[in-house]
């Protein structure tokens, strides 16, 4: 009898948190990808979390924000966008990528032997980038343009859909860059060369809905999570120069 009236607080606190990723891969690689977060969240809450695969970026704010689901990963446009609109969203701990780092750079790139540095580009240049939502697609490459007092505008840029796509076509024409993250450059290195290269910018994090978690789960989430290896607790100024960026740049 004592042992079911000890077991009553967790049965009337524990609350079912619905988790869904950007989607980036399939929903299965996706699963094998965060499940091991997820168990590992209800062994040390009492929770019982959830994973709901979300096949479009659309319906997965739109999702988050009618408070249908309680914690995605975004990166951090895709964050800073959400943030502009829906204030509740609120990054809490930023997962570490392969290099141990809670960081990226996104670099243009080429396999043109001609291109050495942006101003080696023309009009004639291909330009080709992920898409639109992607940190390293319109906003880091304008960016590095205007380092360079150049207007991506004035050239001939095109979304081609993935980073592996954005290296298959700077491959695969000459008189062409791309902009890809810093892994995924490193781990072509022998068909590219990187040309120039962007700021730091935040990895993928996990982003909570305050409108459905209580400060109090929150808390608990972030406690548990500091013992968990592969995240950082996101840092308060994480996000401000990719802000900064955001204000003199306007994603189109």
């Amino acid at each position: 009898m004592n042992k079911i009236l000890l077991f009553l607080p967790i049965l009337l606190f524990s609350q079912v948190i619905k988790f869904s990723p950007l989607p980036v891969d399939t929903a299965n690689n996706l699963y094998k990808k965060y499940n091991p977060l997820l168990e590992y969240l209800s062994k040390q809450t009492g929770d019982t979390y959830k994973f709901v695969y979300i096949p479009t970026y659309k319906q997965l704010l739109q999702n988050f924000k009618k408070g249908k689901t309680d914690m995605i990963v975004l990166g951090a446009l895709p964050y800073l966008r959400l943030k502009q609109n829906f204030k509740s969203a609120k990054a809490i701990v930023t997962f570490l990528n392969k290099f141990k780092k809670p960081y990226y750079t996104c670099q243009i790139i080429t396999s043109d032997k001609e291109i050495k540095t942006i101003n080696d580009i023309t009009q004639n240049t291909k330009i080709f980038l992920t898409n639109k939502l992607s940190t390293c697609g319109y906003l880091m490459t304008q960016y590095i343009f205007q380092k360079q007092n150049k207007n991506l505008d004035n050239y001939n840029y095109q979304y081609v859909g993935s980073h592996i796509d954005v290296i298959f076509n700077v491959t695969l024409y000459n008189d062409s860059i791309g902009d890809v993250k810093s892994s995924i450059a490193k781990e072509y290195s022998h068909f590219i060369k990187i040309i120039e290269q962007s700021v730091k910018i935040p990895e993928f994090s996990l982003v909570v809905n305050t409108n459905t978690l209580s400060k109090n789960k929150i808390d608990k989430i972030i406690d548990v999570l500091k013992k968990y290896p592969k995240v950082i607790i996101t840092p308060k100024d994480f996000y401000n120069s990719i802000q900064n960026i955001l204000k003199n740049i306007k994603v189109k």
